[in-house]
C-alpha cells in the first residue's frame, strides 16, 4: 500500500488543471443558464445588464482559481462580484450570483476549521439575503427562499467540514500505517534476534558439549565411559531437537476473517496443547465483535500466550473471555512455572507496550502484571464494542437537519412564493395542515443513517397514502404538493446506498421507491382524466420505471459514497496489523527451514548414531562416536552460518 497517496490534500496546495477547469466549466454553465432562463421568459437582459451578469459571473469564477489557496479572500471576493451583479442586473432569472460563493464557502469549510467555516455560512447567507431581496417579490416568497438558502448553505459548510474530517483521518490513517509498518519490521527484527539468541543459548551450548565429550571419549579406550559418553549424546540430541522444534514452532496462524472468538480463539489454544502447554479457555457469552475489535483481542492474547511460554514454561495458562453490554474482557493468566528456568534477555520488551498501544488505539485498557494469586503473571485487556461516543451534534447531524429544511422549504416555496402560489385561496388552517404533513414526512431523514432502510419505507408507505387520499379527495394541488417533495424520497434511496449495512443488498431500494411514484402519476391522470383500471394499472407502471430510472444515480451516487467511507480505513489497518502478526511467523518459517535443513539433519542424524552405537558392539561403538563428533560438528558449523547470516541482516536493515 503507497502510504503517499493517503495524503492527498495539504495546505500546500500548487495550482493543478482541476484549479481552472472548475470554474471555466461553471462560468460556462452559469452564462448559458442565464441566456436561456432570460431567453425563455421572453424577458431578454438589455445590453449593459448582459455585460454586467457576464462580467460578475467571470469575476466569481477567476477568482475560484485560488479557492484552495486563499479560500477565505475567494469566498469574500465571490460574494462581493456576486451580490454587485444581482443587483445591478435586478431580476432572479439572471445567474450572476449564488453559484460560485457555494464553491467558495465549501472549500472554506475544507481548508479551514469549524469556525471559520461557520462565519463564511453566516456571511455567505447575509449577503446574499441582502442582495436576491430587492428582486424577490412578496414577503412569503423572502421567507421561503430565505429558508430554502439557510438550508443550502448550511449543508455545503457541513459536507465541506465532514470532507476535512474525511482527509484529517486519512492523513492519521497514512501516520498510523507508517506506525504499523514500522512495528512489523521491528517485530520481524526482534523475533530474528530472540531466535538467533535462543539457538546460540540452547543448541550451541548442548551441541559444543557433545563434541568436547564424544571426542574425550573416543581417545580413551574405556567401554564404559563410550557408553556414558553415546547415551549422554543421545539424550542431548533429542533436547536440542526438541527445544529447536519448540523454538520455531508458530503460535498460531493468521486469523480467519470472523469476528467471534469463541471461534477464532480454540485454533490457537490448541495448537500450544500440541506443543505440551496446558491451556484452558472460557468464554462467557457471545458476540460478533468489530473486526479491529477483535483483531486486536487475538492479537493480544497470542502475544500473552508466546510470553508464557517463554517466561513460564510449563506452567498452566487459562484464557477468560467475558462479553459485556459495552466492552469484551480478556484475562490471560499464567501460573508460576514448576522449576525455576533460565530465561535469556529476548528482545526489546516491546511485547507488554505493543499490546497496551493496541488496546488503547481502540479507547481500551491494557493491565498486566504478577498474579497474586497463581504467583505467575496476568495480562487483562477491556476493549470496547464500539468507538467512543461523540459529545454533541456533530457535522453529520447538522447535515441532516439541513437536509430535512431543504426537503420541506421546496415544496413551501412552490406553495406560497409568487408569482403562482398553488395553495393560494386556501384557509389558513388548511394551508398548516398541508405545511405539517409537509414537514412529518421529511422528519423521518434524521434517522436515514441508522435505518436508511425503514426511512425509505416509512417515506414509501406515507406517499403512497397520500396519493391515495388525494386522488379520492380529487384534489390535485396535494398531488403537485408530493411531486414537489420528491427531494425526501430522493435522499432516502442514496442513504440506503451508503449506509445499509455491508451484508445487507441495497440494489432494491430505487425500485421500492418509485411504486408512490407510480401511484401518484396514476391518481393525477385519472383526476384529469377518468380512466378504467387498465389503463391506470398501465399508466401507474409507465411512471413507476420513470421514477426508477430517475432514482438510480440517486442509490449510485450512495453507493460510491460507501465505498470510499472509513471501511477502507479498516481493512487497510487489519491488513496492516495481520502484516505484522505475518511478518513474526515469516522469519519463524523462514528459520525453521533453515534448521530442518541443515541444523535439525545433523542432529537428528547425531542421536541415531548415538542410539545405533550404543546397541552395538565395542568396535561399532567407537566408530559410533566418531560419526557423533562429526554430525555434532556439521551442526554446530551450520548454526554459525546461520547466525552469521541473521547478523549480516540485522547489520544491513540498521544501515538502511
Amino acid at each position: 500500500m503507497r502510504l503517499r497517496g493517503l495524503c492527498a490534500v495539504t495546505d500546500d496546495h500548487r495550482l493543478g488543471i482541476g484549479d481552472f477547469a472548475v470554474p471555466a466549466l461553471l462560468a460556462f454553465a452559469q452564462i448559458i443558464g442565464t441566456w436561456l432562463l432570460t431567453a425563455g421568459m421572453n424577458q431578454p437582459l438589455e445590453r449593459g445588464r448582459w455585460m454586467i451578469a457576464v462580467a460578475a459571473i467571470l469575476g466569481c469564477n477567476a477568482a475560484l482559481i485560488w479557492r484552495r489557496v486563499a479560500p477565505a479572500p475567494v469566498l469574500a471576493t465571490t460574494l462581493v462580484l456576486g451580490a454587485a451583479g444581482i443587483i445591478a442586473v435586478d431580476t432572479t432569472e439572471a445567474v450572476a450570483g449564488g453559484v460560485a460563493d457555494g464553491v467558495a464557502l465549501f472549500s472554506l469549510a475544507v481548508h479551514r476549521g469549524r469556525r471559520q467555516a461557520m462565519i463564511g455560512c453566516i456571511a455567505a447567507y447575509a449577503v446574499m439575503s441582502v442582495a436576491f431581496a430587492p428582486v424577490r417579490e412578496g414577503t412569503a416568497a423572502l421567507l421561503t427562499n430565505g429558508i430554502l438558502d439557510a438550508a443550502a448553505y448550511v449543508a455545503i459548510t457541513a459536507l465541506g467540514q465532514l470532507r476535512r474530517q474525511h482527509k484529517a483521518r486519512r492523513r492519521d490513517l497514512a501516520a498510523r500505517l507508517a506506525a504499523e509498518e514500522r512495528e512489523r519490521r521491528d517485530a520481524a527484527g526482534a523475533e530474528r534476534e530472540r531466535l538467533a539468541r535462543d539457538l546460540h543459548d540452547v543448541a550451541g551450548h548442548h551441541l559444543s558439549a557433545v563434541v568436547v565429550h564424544t571426542t574425550a571419549a573416543s581417545r580413551i579406550d574405556d567401554p564404559d565411559l563410550t557408553g556414558r559418553a553415546l547415551t549422554s549424546a543421545a539424550d542431548t540430541g533429542r533436547d536440542v531437537l526438541k527445544a529447536l522444534s519448540r523454538l520455531v514452532d508458530v503460535v498460531g496462524g493468521p486469523e480467519p476473517a470472523d469476528g467471534r472468538l469463541d471461534t477464532l480463539l480454540p485454533p490457537l489454544c490448541q495448537g500450544l496443547t500440541r506443543l505440551g502447554v496446558p491451556v484452558s479457555l472460557s468464554v462467557e457469552g457471545t458476540r460478533r465483535l468489530r473486526p479491529q475489535v477483535a483483531n486486536a483481542a487475538y492479537r493480544i492474547v497470542q502475544e500473552a500466550l508466546t510470553n508464557a511460554m517463554r517466561y513460564a514454561q510449563g506452567a498452566a495458562v487459562s484464557i477468560d473471555v467475558r462479553h459485556g453490554s459495552e466492552n469484551v474482557e480478556v484475562v490471560v493468566r499464567n501460573g508460576e512455572p514448576p522449576e525455576e528456568i533460565p530465561v535469556p534477555a529476548m528482545g526489546g520488551g516491546r511485547g507488554i507496550a505493543g499490546m497496551r498501544e493496541r488496546a488503547g488505539s481502540l479507547g481500551g485498557t491494557l493491565t498486566a502484571g504478577p498474579d497474586e494469586d497463581t504467583g505467575g503473571w496476568v495480562v487483562r485487556a477491556v476493549l470496547p464494542h464500539s468507538p467512543s461516543a461523540r459529545r454533541g451534534p456533530g457535522w453529520p447531524e447538522v447535515l441532516d437537519g439541513a437536509t430535512i429544511g431543504f426537503c420541506v422549504a421546496l415544496p413551501a416555496v412552490v406553495a406560497f412564493a409568487p408569482p403562482d402560489p398553488f395553495l393560494r385561496g386556501w384557509p389558513a388552517s388548511a394551508a398548516a395542515l398541508a405545511m405539517a404533513a409537509v414537514i412529518g414526512r421529511a422528519l423521518p431523514l434524521w434517522w436515514r443513517r441508522r435505518a436508511p432502510y425503514t426511512v425509505l419505507a416509512s417515506l414509501a408507505v406515507i406517499d403512497c397514502v397520500w396519493a391515495v387520499l388525494a386522488g379520492l379527495a380529487g384534489s390535485e394541488t396535494m398531488l403537485t404538493l408530493l411531486f414537489f417533495g420528491c427531494a425526501a424520497t430522493m435522499v432516502a434511496v442514496s442513504s440506503v446506498g451508503c449506509h445499509a449495512r455491508r451484508d445487507v443488498p441495497t440494489w432494491p431500494a430505487p425500485f421500492a421507491a418509485g411504486v408512490p411514484g407510480g401511484v401518484a402519476f396514476a391518481a393525477a391522470a385519472a383526476l384529469d382524466h377518468p380512466t378504467g383500471p387498465l389503463e391506470m394499472i398501465i399508466l401507474g407502471v409507465i411512471a413507476w420505471v420513470f421514477a426508477v430510472l430517475v432514482l438510480l444515480p440517486f442509490w449510485a451516487w450512495g453507493r460510491a459514497i460507501a465505498a470510499r467511507r472509513v471501511q477502507w480505513e479498516t481493512d487497510a489497518l487489519e491488513t496492516m496489523a495481520a502484516r505484522t502478526g505475518e511478518a513474526v511467523v515469516a522469519e519463524r518459517h523462514r528459520i525453521a527451514m533453515g534448521l530442518r535443513a541443515t541444523v535439525l539433519k545433523h542432529t537428528a542424524r547425531l542421536v541415531r548414531a548415538a542410539e545405533d552405537g550404543m546397541a552395538s558392539a565395542e568396535t561399532d561403538a567407537q566408530k559410533a562416536l566418531a560419526d557423533v563428533a562429526e554430525h555434532a560438528r556439521a551442526a554446530l558449523t551450520d548454526m554459525r552460518a546461520l547466525l552469521d547470516a541473521l547478523q549480516e541482516e540485522k547489520s544491513a536493515e540498521t544501515a538502511n
